[in-house]
């Protein structure tokens, strides 16, 4: 039997896995570690941790369910993407990494918008101008750590940093040089043009290969310290969330959708389609010549837990669910989940709302109300993608959501859509798992096991159609300011 080592290098931690080519977790180990917040917008991690974690993982993954070294075969990484890390020639770091989560690069976003439109920058690198994107804060890392920037060999993501350690080849892929916002999302490789007009050097940068392509073999000191081969072979991974979608197989008519924390839902298309409203941001996927239509809700499960916390009065997910089951369809109190701001496509938006509340609302409207305006906005992401590449017959989803079986034939009612459960909501690591298998193997399951299928109710369908247009309408009402 062969087996690989798969790691999900994450913002608060890391998980890494061994896996048989069934795609079948054999065993699992997890390390957290900080995140070090110097403000609101100043959020960095020590890298070094990140690495430190992803060493104690595999050996203790390993020790779990202990495999002759010979029967690894290859690694590969799921990671978060966007922050990055500057290295010295060496591999020593020479700064904290700028989180994904930092938000300190406002003021160059506004230079950004005075030397470009947001719809040339869209149309160029498929990302709204934004300061979570890599590109502006890189520019105020230049600006204001000049002699940093300009000693470091290489600035590196998460992904190429670990595969850097491992490997000690310099290598990102695609989709997570997709989310830098300097990346030509069309020509599918670095926008040089837009790194040297702002002064960023592109030979800082690692080199692009696709994901499940071989990055090299493992350094002769670390496959001592893990107890492999010099052989096993570390294979280009990819972002977290295209690595989800991957393992919840995603497809051209497949939506997978993430519902976890925040809502992520993702459609795969043959083209770079752009969508002159900038409404749905844009990613390279896995595959050449294939590209991830990602749309985002930024607060789901974190909405849930928000009102859990402070308004249901002490009862479990399964009691405040049962509470939802008893509201009569349609609901006559509505919730717009931005508790963090506006998501796509309604990028603009205030925060979050209830509205229609009455006398006569309960605590299982509110609950309820929480799960279908999540599922109203899962339908307004794939209404846009189905104007943009056609619409998806199937919805994968998976994430702590999916538990509730009330709130997936929710999500099947709105978006008349089929939905079914993924039997693992470990996606990003049983992704990763593929990639490692790819230049191992022929051929792999399209995706994990599946527990659960839910059909849309024909009756549900219709009553939700007519409050899904109420719903559009009064949130029109809402947000007429903003």
């Amino acid at each position: 039997m062969g087996a690989v080592i798969s790691i999900d290098l994450g913002t608060s931690g890391c998980r890494s896995a061994v896996y048989n080519d069934s795609l079948q977790m054999l065993c699992s180990a997890t390390r957290e570690y900080p995140l070090i917040v110097h403000s609101d917008t100043w959020i960095e991690q020590d890298a070094n941790l990140w690495w430190d974690s992803v060493i104690a993982t595999v050996k203790e993954a390993l020790a779990a369910y202990p495999l002759p070294g010979e029967e690894i075969q290859a690694i590969s990484i799921s990671a978060q993407s966007i922050s990055f890390v500057p290295i010295d020639e060496k591999g020593k770091t020479l700064h904290h990494a700028i989180s994904w989560l930092d938000g300190r690069g406002e003021e160059e976003i506004k230079e950004l918008e005075r030397k470009y439109s947001a719809e040339e920058l869209y149309n160029r690198t498929g990302k709204r101008l934004s300061p979570a994107y890599t590109f502006s804060k890189m520019l105020w890392f230049k600006k204001h750590k000049k002699k940093i920037y300009e000693k470091a060999w290489k600035i590196l993501l998460p992904l190429d940093f670990i595969q850097y350690r491992l490997s000690g080849k310099c290598v990102c892929d695609h989709t997570i040089a997709g989310g830098t916002m300097f990346y030509d999302i069309v020509n599918q490789t670095w926008d040089r043009k837009l790194l040297e007009e702002n002064g960023l050097s592109v030979d800082k940068l690692p080199e692009i290969a696709w994901a499940g392509t071989v990055v090299g073999t493992l350094r002769p000191e670390v496959a001592q310290e893990l107890g492999l081969t010099q052989r096993v072979l570390v294979v280009n991974g990819a972002q977290d969330q295209k690595c989800a979608a991957l393992g919840a197989g995603a497809s051209h008519e497949i939506a997978a959708i993430s519902l976890g924390t925040g809502c992520c839902i993702s459609q795969i298309s043959d083209k770079p389609f752009q969508d002159p409203a900038m409404r749905i941001p844009f990613f390279s996927y896995v595959y050449k010549n294939t590209w991830d239509l990602e749309g985002v809700i930024n607060t789901a499960g974190s909405a849930y837990s928000w009102f859990q916390r402070e308004l249901g009065g002490g009862k479990s997910f399964q009691e405040l669910n049962a509470e939802a089951e008893e509201v009569d369809c349609p609901n006559t109190v509505q919730f717009y989940p931005n508790l963090a701001g506006g998501f796509s496509p309604c990028w603009e938006e205030g925060m979050g709302v209830f509205s229609g509340l009455s006398l006569m609302s309960t605590r299982g409207h509110l609950t309820r109300a929480i799960f279908e305006g999540i599922a109203y906005n899962i339908r307004g992401n794939l209404d846009v993608m189905g104007e943009i590449c056609g619409g998806a017959k199937k919805l994968h989803v998976f994430g702590g959501g999916s538990k509730s079986d009330l709130w997936c034939q929710i999500i099947a009612d709105i978006t008349n859509t089929k939905v079914v459960t993924c039997a693992s909501s470990d996606t990003a690591l049983a992704g990763a798992a593929k990639l490692a298998f790819m230049p191992l193997k022929d051929s792999m399951p399209d995706s994990l096991p599946f527990t659960k299928e839910f059909i849309p109710h024909v009756e549900s369908v219709r009553q939700y159609e007519s409050s899904y247009q109420n719903y559009q309408q009064m949130r029109k009402h809402i947000f007429a300011d903003k």
